[in-house]
């Protein structure tokens, strides 16, 4: 596994999620620092009077303090502003965190020693994670109750976690454990405290996390989509042509509308025609009621599918009191193709799942950008002989975006829940029958899993009100306008995985409709096997699920018996990234 290089300058989202989630180690270059050290190890010397380095913090900025107390300010600063509270991140999270703030201490601007980062880079690498708390951070200055608990190891103190095991930080560093990887506190220097633990490091590790899974989710949920175009014969007009998306010029609309053609190619059930079914089932003689075939003969003369007069309700009705059921059924979704358009939540997706692909473009740009800031209190600019104590810290360009997030990701949420609404009503899912399933009464089908993604959706809509808008002074006043972006950056988190909640039983609900269709269609003796029916992408698909969702056991029939679901749900939302990888085949 090849190290990523910090540099303080291009570190990516990419290679962050490398780094957090798939646990690559990095090599840091610190050729950029000794000049900003140079200069604060002189005006500590000089007894200049510098903020966080012979001054208190915050609202004590007018509190000198004198050089042989500086380095013991660093440490309280530490102690002091490690009090979150609530569930620890991840050791992933904690990784991204870890991984920011080196890159942000290797631009050279915050006066850090070599072995201080050396340190940092030490505990990433042999992956000895702090923890750290989810709650306490305001987003200015920064996250500095967060990043104090990220800092304190560095120095012995604190908790970590290593190799599965939570400890002490104290207690680890006497541990046979540490002595086997020759981990050692290091004691901390001017500024260094301030350096560590101020700027918006937390929220950028969220943000960009937030993203990656964003972007995952994205296709998986297009991917998605597109399978209940197939099990509904959707209208491909409306995504595939070219020209209307153009019309529109939204680069979001027009990049999700081909991806739904790419995933779309070459699919038998997209774009069929009361025509094309009316059609096979006259040449496979399948209509044996006199009367209902000389009304549908009739019809069928008309060669032009735009002219074609739509079937009666009265020749279907004569089918199904002659008893001839299938050919009935498969009339009437027959007659549900000559209608020119589809529900809002299926030929608007390029439309709002394309709303959402721009937001999460803009985001990521703006999370980008922060990897690779300098953003802590203040800014030793050496060559200008200044520390400027500016605002970097403050986190609204990440608050903002991150509410954003909330927003788009919450809208995808909306649209496939009323995709599954739409899938398991038997007026609106083109003859299928009442919540996906045989016997219904008897059975519920796919009846409450659409309770629980009205729920979830509903419940996004509470998360989704804007953190960003929110801001409560701290400090005695000094601190008087903060951003709460490390909030918005979680709480953007938690709707993905609510969304992806939803994704999952929009999956389940594509299995179900698309499986009922062939059934349909086998009944009426036409083809029926989804391999020769559906695109490949999204055969592919609906073969990955047949296999992670497990229902295919011979014992099992699950289109005619209800059975416990939940089990089922939660193993496909284990699979979304996998899903994601489908949609990456067949869309490049």
């Amino acid at each position: 596994m090849n190290k990523i290089k910090l540099n303080g300058s291009d570190l990516n989202i990419k290679q962050l999620i490398d780094i957090a989630f798939n646990y690559n180690e990095v090599e840091i270059d610190t050729s950029k620092l000794a000049k900003s050290r140079k200069y604060v190890e002189e005006k500590v010397k000089d007894g200049s009077i510098v903020y966080g380095i012979t001054t208190g913090f915050g609202s004590n900025v007018d509190k000198q303090i004198s050089p042989e107390n500086a380095e013991e300010l660093q440490i309280n600063l530490l102690r002091s502003h490690a009090c979150g509270i609530g569930k620890y991140f991840s050791s992933e999270i904690s990784r991204a965190i870890m991984a920011i703030r080196l890159n942000t201490l290797l631009k050279g601007f915050s006066g850090i020693r070599e072995i201080t980062v050396r340190q940092l880079e030490f505990l990433l690498n042999n992956q000895i994670h702090p923890l750290i708390p989810k709650q306490g951070s305001v987003g200015a200055s920064g996250d500095l109750c967060p990043l104090s608990h990220m800092a304190l190891p560095l120095i012995g103190e604190g908790e970590i976690e290593y190799q599965d095991i939570k400890w002490k930080t104290e207690e680890f560093v006497d541990s046979e454990e540490a002595k086997y990887i020759n981990y050692k506190p290091i004691k901390l220097s001017y500024k260094e405290g301030l350096a560590l633990n101020n700027g918006t490091t937390v929220m950028a590790a969220l943000g960009a996390t937030a993203i990656h899974r964003a972007e995952r989710l994205f296709k998986s949920a297009t991917l998605a989509s597109a399978l209940l175009y197939e099990a509904l014969g959707a209208r491909k007009d409306a995504f595939a042509f070219e020209k209307i998306h153009q019309a529109r010029q939204h680069s979001g609309q027009i990049e999700t509308a081909n991806m739904l053609t790419k995933l779309l190619n070459g699919s038998k059930m997209i774009d069929i025609t009361q025509k094309d079914i009316l059609d096979k089932v006259l040449a496979n003689n399948l209509i044996k009621s006199p009367k209902a075939l000389e009304e549908l003969q009739k019809i069928a003369k008309e060669k032009n599918t735009q002219k074609q007069k739509q079937i009666s309700d009265k020749a279907i009705n004569i089918l199904k009191a002659e008893e001839e059921f299938a050919a009935a059924d498969i009339l009437a979704y027959a007659k549900k193709k000559w209608k020119p358009q589809d529900s809002y939540s299926i030929r608007c997706i390029p439309q709002v799942f394309g709303a959402s692909l721009a937001a999460i473009h803009h985001i990521k740009d703006i999370v980008e950008n922060e990897l690779n800031a300098a953003c802590d209190n203040p800014l030793i600019f050496a060559d200008d002989d200044k520390a400027i104590s500016g605002g970097n810290f403050h986190g609204q360009p990440i608050a903002l975006v991150m509410d954003y997030l909330k927003l788009a990701i919450s809208e995808m949420g909306n649209i496939l829940e009323r995709q599954i609404n739409k899938m398991v009503d038997s007026a609106t899912n083109d003859v299928l029958p009442p919540f996906l399933v045989g016997n219904s009464g008897l059975n519920s089908g796919l009846m409450i899993p659409q309770y629980t993604a009205a729920s979830i959706a509903s419940e996004n809509k509470v998360i989704v009100h804007p953190a960003s808008a929110d801001s409560i002074p701290t400090c005695e006043n000094t601190e008087d306008h903060v951003s709460m972006g490390t909030i918005a950056a979680r709480q953007a988190i938690q709707i993905i995985e609510n969304v992806e909640k939803i994704l999952s039983i929009n999956i389940l609900t594509g299995l179900y409709a698309v499986t009922l269709r062939m059934e349909q269609f086998k009944k009426a003796g036409l083809e029926s096997d989804p391999k020769e029916i559906l695109a490949p992408a999204t055969y592919e698909f609906y073969q990955a699920i047949r296999k992670k969702s497990k229902i295919y056991d011979k014992k099992n029939n699950f289109l005619n018996t209800d059975r416990f679901l939940s089990l089922e749900i939660k193993n496909l939302l284990n699979y979304i990234d996998e899903f994601a990888n489908i949609a990456d085949k067949y869309i490049k």
